[in-house]
């Protein structure tokens, strides 16, 4: 029987295994009646999670192939490096117009960011891409096969990151119907969390690398805290705005 809207969790491993843990209690406090189900090929007797199914041919993308396995109509889709700190159900509603919802991807300079330098042919440098770690869908056919176009495509290029396929997938499938959340959905800096005024949204969900239990303290701080910097050559592009 499939359920109406839920969380998903796919993690491979046991470190990851926890951090979904941790992740999903973090979700329960916030909506302790929302369903949570995890794919994992490590078990888990948390009762935090209220479905469980197996990964049975782990891989470093698992996430493609299971959540065309969502047991909900409409699935919230987590990265285990997530927690949740405010409401999240708002979004589901948007599924009864949308196909799937996610936050832009923040990092798009066209030569520091590696997957934001991984173009793909045929789609317009206008068309921004999306974070994979968090998204909204709902099940329908066209759903599934651009899941599974998201995968075999994955697989064939023998990707390292699935973020530039899925940009494409979303230019060249347009009957898949897209919309972009606000950023609160997934802060992915310390910048973004801090400095933010009253007059702005409750950030909901937090997308940091801090939360990954399996990387070592040193590092985890380390990539957690330099979303904090900026660019000097802001200062310059500050000056001359004022100068306009």
């Amino acid at each position: 029987m499939e359920l109406e809207r839920g969380i998903v969790y796919i993690a491979s491993g046991a470190a990851f295994v926890k951090d979904a843990e941790r992740s999903a209690h973090s979700a329960k406090r916030q909506h302790p009646d929302l369903p949570i189900c995890l794919f994992s090929d490590v078990p888990s007797d948390d009762p935090v999670f209220d479905i469980r199914r197996e990964i049975k041919n782990p891989h470093r993308r698992s996430k493609l192939d299971c959540i065309i396995q969502s047991p909900f109509h409409k699935t919230l889709y987590l990265d285990s490096d997530t927690r949740v700190v405010g409401s999240i159900v708002e979004p589901f509603a948007l599924l009864d117009r949308y196909d799937f919802a996610a936050c832009h991807v923040e990092n798009r300079h066209p030569v520091t960011s590696v997957t934001a330098r991984l173009k793909a042919d045929g789609v317009e440098p206008g068309f921004t891409g999306f974070n994979g770690g968090v998204f909204y869908y709902r099940m329908t056919d066209r759903v599934r096969r651009f899941f599974e176009a998201w995968a075999e495509e994955f697989k064939t290029q023998n990707a390292r990151w699935d973020q530039p396929i899925l940009r494409k997938l979303l230019w060249m499938m347009p009957d898949v119907t897209v919309i972009a959340l606000p950023p609160e959905y997934n802060v992915r800096t310390v910048r973004a969390l801090l400095f933010r005024s009253r007059n702005e949204s409750q950030v909901r969900i937090i997308h940091w690398p801090y939360y990954k239990s399996g990387d070592p303290l040193v590092r985890r701080l380390w990539r957690t805290l330099r979303t904090m910097r900026f660019d000097p050559c802001n200062l310059v592009a500050l000056w001359k705005a004022l100068r306009s």
